[in-house]
């Protein structure tokens, strides 16, 4: 694997140094510089590989550092990375007129150099965004990369970096970012916020991964209301803005009503998420596809379960996952009454703690969801009936129990038989069997073979095992 993965690359580069029959980088659209290194870095490229990796004409490419003895007295060869793919990039990037990517732990200089021969560079994937301290990089974007649109960060580590990543985006052309993203907490705050309103007619897909300090400020991104997909995580997730902040919790709200738009929505630790997404259900103009909420508190979501059906003509994915404690059974007929409604879903994920659905819950929510293609649940004590259900679901491709189950090997072989051509490659994940109700191995041989044959499936079984029990206890006396 790692042999075919390193000839690819040395086939890309060899290209751009005329080392190739067909001239692959002159078609590249994009550079995954975080592939390269995953690959340099990776501990089976070792031994030939490096040798033959660079070998001519990548010999110039070989670099390394310098590293403490070993005991035995031989120094151990370590690649140079950063510099050799800043080495690699200032000879690729000569010869890809038509790239549009760039990916990975760049070097702010090295963007500079290369900005000038890039006029269709449209994306920045940086693993680090100190590139963007820089103001020579603000200036050569903005000079050489007319159509750049789009910006990923994963971790910034500098001092003022909101300020810093505000004047970035002051020096790109109003009105032309698309996306943005920031992967973990890279300290975007409100001048960040602000800034991207100056965006807030073009930006469609916005990811962000903010804090305590900058949760409060996330309504100043109020002229942002062209957006599409909007996912914000909440790295502490302990603040409620509709307890303790009530005036952001609306002015939030406001915004969100606002984009019109709006088509897939996540939110992952964010306290009182549910709350939000209500009056965004129930707005005539937002037509979601795709929900993620996480972390949210069922037994108080009652209004939001209702809501959920404002949107059953146009949601197609919905993943809620929240602990159910102090649900009671009115709450929980709420919540299947809704879901059942929600007939155009093709993905549904209840990833809850604390088991409440019964199989007949279960049941009745599958039987009116028959365009499901991918189906993950728990439940208390899962067993055939539900199996019944679901093999009626022509389009299913993967489908996992999370809670306890109970299946019998009959009840599996015949969903097996039931399977349709729109279900091949299906597949079924046990992940919670019952140890009182476990089928032996040969017994999951037989219906992995079944299943194999009907509709070239797979079945991950996987045995319960209780978290308060030692893995060894009842190995002695």
């Amino acid at each position: 694997m790692v042999q075919k993965w390193a000839i690819l690359w040395r086939s890309i580069i060899a290209s751009s140094l005329d080392g190739t029959l067909f001239p692959y980088c002159r078609y590249i659209k994009t550079l995954d510089f975080r592939d390269l290194g995953y690959l340099l870095d990776d501990d089976q490229f070792k031994g030939k590989l490096p040798k033959q990796f660079f070998s001519e004409p990548l010999a110039r490419f070989y670099m390394t550092v310098d590293t403490p003895l070993r005991p035995s007295g031989r120094k151990l060869v370590q690649l140079n990375v950063p510099s050799i793919i800043d080495a690699i990039g200032e000879v690729v990037t000569q010869h890809t007129p038509m790239l549009e990517t760039i990916t990975g732990k760049l070097l702010s200089h090295a963007l500079v150099r290369w900005a000038p021969r890039l006029p269709r560079l449209q994306t920045l994937e940086l693993y680090d965004g100190s590139p963007l301290e820089d103001e020579l990089v603000h200036a050569s974007i903005y000079q050489h990369c007319p159509q750049f649109n789009s910006l990923s960060i994963y971790t910034w580590a500098a001092e003022e970096r909101d300020h810093k990543l505000s004047k970035f985006f002051g020096t790109v052309r109003p009105q032309s970012l698309k996306m943005m993203e920031t992967i973990r907490d890279i300290g975007a705050g409100a001048e960040t916020f602000l800034a991207l309103n100056n965006h807030g007619e073009a930006l469609k897909d916005l990811r962000l991964c903010v804090s305590n300090d900058s949760l409060p400020h996330l309504s100043l991104l109020r002229g942002c209301t062209a957006l599409e997909a909007l996912r914000i995580e909440d790295t502490h997730g302990t603040i409620n803005l509709e307890k303790t902040q009530n005036d952001v919790f609306l002015e939030m709200i406001e915004w969100l009503r606002n984009c019109e738009n709006l088509q897939r929505l996540s939110f992952t630790k964010l306290q009182s998420a549910s709350s939000i997404v209500v009056p965004l259900l129930l707005e005539e103009k937002i037509k979601l596809r795709k929900l993620e909420i996480d972390s949210y508190v069922p037994k108080d979501s009652q209004i939001f379960h209702q809501a959920l059906t404002h949107q059953r003509s146009s949601l197609r994915f919905l993943s809620l996952s929240g602990d159910t404690d102090g649900m009671f059974r009115d709450d929980i007929d709420i919540l299947v009454e809704s879901l059942k409604q929600l007939t155009e879903l093709r993905v549904l994920k209840l990833l809850l703690v604390q088991e409440v659905f019964q199989d007949y819950h279960l049941v009745d929510i599958i039987d009116n969801l028959r365009f499901l293609e991918e189906l993950y649940v728990t439940g208390i004590e899962i067993k055939d009936d539900v199996l019944d259900s679901i093999a009626k679901l022509s389009n299913l491709r993967s489908v996992a129990f999370a809670g306890i189950s109970k299946f019998t090997t009959d009840g599996l072989l015949e969903f097996v038989s039931r399977l349709s051509p729109g279900n091949h490659g299906i597949r079924i994940m046990v992940d919670m069997a019952d140890p009182d109700t476990l089928l032996s191995d040969e017994e999951v041989a037989l219906v992995r073979e079944s299943l194999v044959e009907k509709v070239g499936g797979t079945l991950e079984y996987t045995p319960y095992r209780d978290p308060n029990v030692s893995e060894f206890e009842g190995d002695s006396d």
